[in-house]
């Protein structure tokens, strides 16, 4: 646990990633599992030395026991695009289940802590992470084909989120059509996903009120 910590913020600090994908070795079989529930727990299994258990726990100080976390990876995309290239595996989402009280989980969850931490990072954000659990079966080759196609479909998400801070309808244009959505939105009228939440969200706080409205106009 500690390593994993300690590799995770002193790598990442210096990478500032826009997604992050964490990887681990899941049941002894074919699977290519995508995990969707990260939890800030202190029920971990045991670590195979000393110390057994995170230091802290639970590791995020600054919520509490078992807050939940969730992927923001394009899950559905990624299972169908592995599925569909025949490399024989069995691609599958975990929407109910955890990834399993022990390392892997304790590394998904820091993926999507920092994804968490930095979403609305004006000057380095992260869009997008989650965990992937990797059967124990698969060999080599096969896994850095279906590690190709799930950063693949991660970096087709991505474009989602490129945009314009203020172009809320994504038309090259900065108009009185964007100030409607974006009224349209707050008074719970409108949906926004993606890119055009980010557009709209002028001040980059996670919030879309009549601030973000002032600065577009």
């Amino acid at each position: 646990y500690q390593d994993t910590s300690y590799d995770f913020w002193r790598l990442i600090d210096d990478l500032n990633p826009v997604s992050v994908i964490t990887f681990s070795r899941g049941y002894i079989d074919y699977s290519w599992e995508l995990e969707y529930n990260y939890y800030n727990r202190t029920n971990w299994g045991a670590d195979y030395t000393t110390p057994f258990f995170p230091t802290p726990n639970p590791p995020d100080s600054d919520q509490e026991i078992n807050f939940l976390r969730n992927s923001t990876l394009p899950m559905e995309q990624i299972m169908n695009a592995v599925n569909d290239a025949s490399i024989g595996l069995n691609s599958y989402m975990d929407l109910n289940g955890d990834p399993g009280h022990f390392v892997s989980e304790f590394m998904g969850y820091h993926g999507v802590w920092y994804h968490d931490l930095n979403e609305y990072n004006e000057s380095s954000p992260c869009y997008l992470a989650g965990h992937v659990h990797v059967g124990g079966l698969i060999d080599w080759d096969t896994a850095i084909s279906a590690a190709e196609i799930t950063i693949e479909e991660v970096i087709t998400a991505l474009e989602e989120y490129t945009y314009i801070p203020g172009d809320v309808n994504d038309d090259e244009n900065i108009d009185i059509l964007d100030i409607v959505i974006t009224v349209s939105y707050i008074l719970g009228q409108q949906n926004l996903n993606g890119g055009a939440f980010y557009a709209a969200d002028m001040n980059s706080n996670g919030i879309i009120n009549i601030q973000d409205i002032i600065l577009i106009i």
